[in-house]
């Protein structure tokens, strides 16, 4: 998950930090503490007359409580990766077609953004492309092993930024197509498209074996668009016969008000997949990803012993 932490340099400032030897911090989380997690990925975000983005860092902890912090009352620990040079002003970002459309950049308060649209995400990977200076000290500096995990997690996390975008601009057809080949990865069997019209909002349909007894067929309605809200759901439910199950799937995000009538507890239950967990469930099954090895070297300095000397090369011979 991605985020822009704001901070106003009235009250806190983050360039004498960026100059340190510790580039770690806590920071307040008022916003959205219930999504944050650690190795989630940070835009630092400074506010005011000279507003720009600075840094990009990740989460190294999870929410913990502090006691009487003028900055609030929850927090996480924070780890400052990269340096932005030169930064990214607030003009050039209200310029860009795509960042002008994140609230933050043009003005919104908050301590914690979440930063939900992917497009939003690869825009700022394109803008940041060759500004990112790595910020390296005595209190943050890795062995390799770590060095190698935080590579894989970084190209993970843009692979799994670029698979989320990608699925945004599909043709909706592509799009159902994806769904039905996710869905009889995932055990289903019998499933199929229905015809685009006299559908009653079910687009694909399929039926799922629990347990090797019970059998549920579940209607699943596709939406590619970025906000679904709660009559979709509504229309959804009101397809179903007493038998079925339904299933909404997006390419972007549930409003709140969808989200309460899918989960309303008088009523028939409607299963959600937001973009977000979409994607999860793609690179689970491997649709759209390719899986690599990779090939590490480790170090044995028990070999170079006169000891470890006199054995290298014996598993290459035969013994007769």
């Amino acid at each position: 998950m991605d985020w822009v932490f704001q901070f106003n340099p009235k009250r806190w400032d983050l360039k004498p930090v960026l100059e340190g030897v510790v580039l770690q911090d806590e920071w307040s989380v008022n916003q959205g503490r219930n999504l944050i997690s650690p190795d989630d990925r940070v835009f630092f975000w400074q506010v005011g007359q000279e507003a720009e983005l600075l840094a990009v860092g990740h989460v190294t902890s999870p929410i913990f409580e502090r006691q009487e912090n003028p900055f609030g009352r929850y927090a996480v620990s924070v780890a400052f990766d990269y340096r932005i040079m030169p930064p990214l002003t607030k003009q050039e970002a209200l310029e860009n077609e795509k960042l002008n459309k994140f609230r933050p950049f043009s003005g919104a308060m908050g301590t914690n953004f979440r930063i939900q649209d992917p497009e939003i995400v690869s825009e700022l990977e394109r803008v940041l492309k060759g500004r990112l200076i790595p910020l390296l000290s005595s209190a943050t500096s890795q062995s390799s092993q770590q060095d190698v995990d935080a590579a894989i997690k970084r190209t993970n996390r843009e692979v799994t930024n670029s698979l989320r975008k990608h699925i945004t601009e599909l043709e909706w057809k592509v799009f159902e197509r994806l769904v039905r080949a996710l869905l009889s990865k995932q055990g289903h069997t019998d499933v199929e498209v229905t015809k685009s019209s006299g559908d009653g909002g079910v687009d694909v349909r399929a039926r799922l074996v629990a347990g090797g007894v019970a059998s549920l067929r579940t209607c699943i309605q596709v939406k590619r668009q970025k906000s679904v809200g709660r009559p979709v759901v509504q229309a959804l439910r009101g397809s179903l016969s007493s038998h079925e199950t339904g299933l909404l799937i997006t390419s972007g995000t549930f409003t709140a008000g969808a989200l309460e009538e899918a989960r309303d507890p008088t009523k028939a239950p409607i299963a959600m997949v937001d973009g977000g967990k979409l994607t999860e469930l793609l690179i689970a099954n491997g649709i759209g990803v390719r899986r690599d090895r990779v090939e590490l070297y480790r170090l044995r300095v028990d070999d170079l012993t006169s000891e470890g000397l006199e054995t290298v090369g014996e598993e290459d011979f035969v013994k007769t």
